[in-house]
């Protein structure tokens, strides 16, 4: 498999509280609000909030009958260009209503640290000098 693009949706109660939570508080931008969905547009990721029924509905729609995966039951792994920008989004993180998980720590060789959203989905900040150098190209 060569994917062309990779999506991840997330289920949230509130999209708009998460569309303030990502675009307000950690400053992503985001494409809009198009049939419920909220969506971003990361570097080699889209990322996609789905009202939880919604997501409910596209859980069925693959023809499966399971309630939708539990928040936290997902880690969402970004690498990060410096140990203050991890400290920063950590930071805003907790402001924008999210918390923090892990404050940032060294963690086998690498700068690390965690947060929820509102929704307590789990995102890891990872900082190391393959990021770094990633981050200078």
């Amino acid at each position: 498999m060569q994917p062309v693009a990779v999506v991840v949706c997330l289920p949230v109660e509130d999209p708009e509280l998460s569309l303030r939570f990502y675009r307000d508080g950690l400053g992503l931008s985001t494409t809009g609000v198009e049939d419920g969905i909220v969506a971003f547009e990361l570097p080699n990721l889209s990322l996609f909030l789905i009202e939880r029924r919604e997501y409910a509905r596209y859980i069925e729609r693959a023809g499966l009958t399971r309630p939708p995966s539990a928040p936290g039951a997902v880690v969402i792994s970004c690498a990060i260009g410096t140990k203050d920008e991890l400290d920063d989004t950590l930071g805003r993180a907790a402001a924008a209503g999210g918390s923090v998980a892990r404050p940032a720590a060294t963690l086998d060789g690498s700068y690390t640290g965690y947060f929820s959203d509102p929704d307590g989905h789990l995102w890891e900040l990872v900082f190391n000098s393959r990021t770094e150098s990633a981050a200078t190209r």
